[in-house]
């Protein structure tokens, strides 16, 4: 079990969770705070955002295709209502500053509230990795289920070149990725010993983060958090980490 120092936003998710935690994976922002904090990793703090790795109060969530309406209930008797913005409202659920957006694997007939989540067919490997989260004021006591770093690794890859509405890349998740093989190398390594379909979306991603449009996505954004002082030396460290990665299966 992982154990962590729990910010607000953590608290509001385990107690809304709580009776579907079995149901759900956290993947996202918050769960790549989790894989760091849960090892041990000394987070950073940013020069715009009051929360750690996490700027905004999302809670990403991979749920079962069958548990879906189980959620959606439970999500609703607490209070939390659909989102009103129209890009979001199909798969975001919202209650003052918490907001939950569920995501599910490929199904050929989803029905009812599933057919609006978006689709990630990692979700089905997540089984495998993840890790359960504890705590550190109750250590003894899981609160949820958390991706595993290399599963957060995968999901990125996966998720490399998307855009924000209106446009804007999002260079977050190739940032959050060389933060990841920087930090957990070992970690990581061990998870992935196996050849694996995970195994080839890190090294995959490995290989983006050696290209220059992905190095400097990467940069931009550890530069912007203050993780490094000028983007020549945060892409240095970005090729590094990656190469360090690919080089431990060469």
């Amino acid at each position: 079990m992982k154990l962590v120092l729990p910010n607000q936003l953590m608290r509001e998710a385990a107690a809304v969770l709580e009776p579907v935690r079995d149901d759900l994976v956290i993947v996202g922002a918050l769960a790549v705070q989790i894989a760091l904090e849960g090892f041990g990793v000394a987070l950073p703090v940013t020069r715009d955002v009051d929360v750690g790795l996490t700027p905004t109060r999302d809670v990403d969530a991979g749920v079962k295709t069958s548990a879906v309406e189980r959620v959606v209930g439970q999500l609703e008797a607490s209070g939390l209502k659909r989102s009103d913005l129209p890009h979001e409202r199909s798969f975001t659920w919202v209650k003052d500053q918490l907001k939950v957006q569920l995501l599910r694997p490929y199904d050929p007939f989803p029905k009812g509230a599933a057919k609006g989540l978006p689709v990630s067919n990692i979700l089905t490997e997540l089984d495998r990795h993840r890790v359960a989260v504890a705590f550190l004021d109750a250590p003894d006591s899981f609160r949820f289920w958390s991706a595993s770093p290399g599963a957060l690794i995968g999901l990125k890859e996966a998720a490399f070149g998307r855009t924000r509405p209106g446009g804007e890349p999002v260079d977050r998740d190739f940032s959050d990725v060389a933060m990841l093989f920087d930090q957990l190398l070992d970690e990581i390594v061990e998870e992935l010993r196996d050849a694996s379909p995970m195994r080839r979306r890190a090294e995959r991603a490995a290989e983006q983060l050696l290209t220059d449009e992905a190095s400097a996505a990467a940069a931009r954004e550890l530069v912007r958090m203050g993780r490094h002082g000028t983007r020549r030396e945060a892409e240095l460290a970005v090729r590094r980490a990656a190469q360090t990665f690919l080089r431990r299966f060469a």
